[in-house]
């Protein structure tokens, strides 16, 4: 008979076999994702799944984060599945869904959290018929997914002219690419990556966290740095599982961007995982029609809705504080010295959902 039940690190292999056989598996799926998080930050994880005679037959992974500025007289909670990406969520049969379901509530209850956001993407995607979409979905969240070519050199061919112009004119500026899995080079993207949050007024993750990421993945996570004259200008992390791909981070210094690293950086992703056999490329979230939607969708990305849920009911907002608050809070972040936001960011920035 199914039961449902917590699982621990003894069960790490099989919950990955599962997951990386589950057709609509993302690679935060991965126990791998719930270890690095607590491991760099200490919210405890919760990896919730449906067995049957010791077989995995569904998972949902969930991540326990207490609220900022608590009262100890009071404590607040929330359970996600799953934080610092951007979806999560049930993995297996429908009436296994409804056990996981029901389990992750009562779970919720037992921790006294106030929200339990479970966050999902739509199996099907949009479509390319954007100046619809634009009138139908206005700013909603968005996943942008590529499907690609067999190789490298079939992806490249796919691609249009002028997107192909754009990746060659990087490397006609001399920039070149090194990828890998190496602390050395976790280094590097993070020098790109703590400036660029600055730039924007946001605090920035931890550095641990993307050691913890990079090492728990192994050979499932790639690190690639884009240099200029033995500088770096843009650096971003590719994590896989099973026959898809995401990149949850990726940066550029506004100081290189007529050389056009990002596009090198981005091919140099694509072409490798191209090779890998990887058969769906996610470039992550973006609002429909807003800037970073329009970078993603030159490469063929086809957008897929995303959907974050309160399970509880309750009517918390899911996206954070409102637009005026957040530019104020993003302007005076800007003002701080790059090296006390770098050192504050990730006390402000593990409490973050997003």
């Amino acid at each position: 008979m199914a039961k449902t039940l917590l699982l621990d690190s003894s069960k790490r292999a099989e919950w990955n076999r599962f997951v990386s056989e589950a057709a609509d598996a993302s690679p935060y799926h991965r126990f791998e994702w719930m270890e690095a998080i607590e491991t760099a930050y200490g919210h405890k994880a919760y990896p919730l799944a449906v067995e049957e005679e010791g077989a995995i037959l569904a998972v949902l992974p969930l991540i326990l984060m207490e609220h900022p500025l608590n009262n100890p007289l009071k404590q607040k909670y929330s359970l996600v599945s799953l934080p610092f990406c951007d979806l999560g969520g049930m993995l297996g049969a429908e009436q296994h869904q409804q056990l996981l379901r029901s389990a992750a509530a009562d779970l919720a209850k037992k921790m006294n959290a106030q929200l339990l956001e479970v966050r999902h993407r739509q199996q099907e995607g949009l479509g390319y018929d954007f100046d619809r979409l634009s009138e139908e979905l206005g700013g909603q969240k968005v996943s942008m997914l590529l499907e690609l070519e067999p190789g490298s050199e079939k992806q490249l061919a796919a691609f249009k002219p002028k997107l192909r112009s754009q990746i060659k004119k990087a490397i006609k500026n001399g920039c070149i690419t090194v990828a890998g899995n190496t602390p050395e080079l976790v280094e590097d993207f993070y020098y790109v990556f703590s400036r660029n949050m600055h730039a924007l007024g946001s605090p920035v993750h931890s550095k641990a966290l993307f050691h913890a990421i990079c090492e728990a993945y192994g050979d499932k996570a790639v690190v690639a740095v884009v240099y200029f004259e033995d500088k770096v200008a843009a650096g971003g992390i590719v994590l896989s599982n099973g026959h898809q791909a995401a990149i949850p981070w990726a940066s550029s210094l506004a100081e290189y961007n007529r050389l056009a690293p990002n596009m090198l950086l981005y091919w140099e992703l694509l072409s490798h995982c191209a090779d890998a056999g990887i058969r769906f490329f996610d470039f992550g979230r973006s609002s429909f029609g807003e800037g970073t939607f329009r970078f993603k969708k030159q490469w063929g990305a086809q957008p897929y809705l995303l959907t974050w849920e309160n399970w509880l009911g309750q009517s918390e907002s899911l996206t954070g504080p409102p637009g005026r608050l957040r530019s104020i809070i993003e302007n005076a972040w800007r003002r701080l010295p790059l090296g006390l936001a770098n050192a504050l960011g990730p006390l402000v920035r593990k409490h973050i959902r997003l």
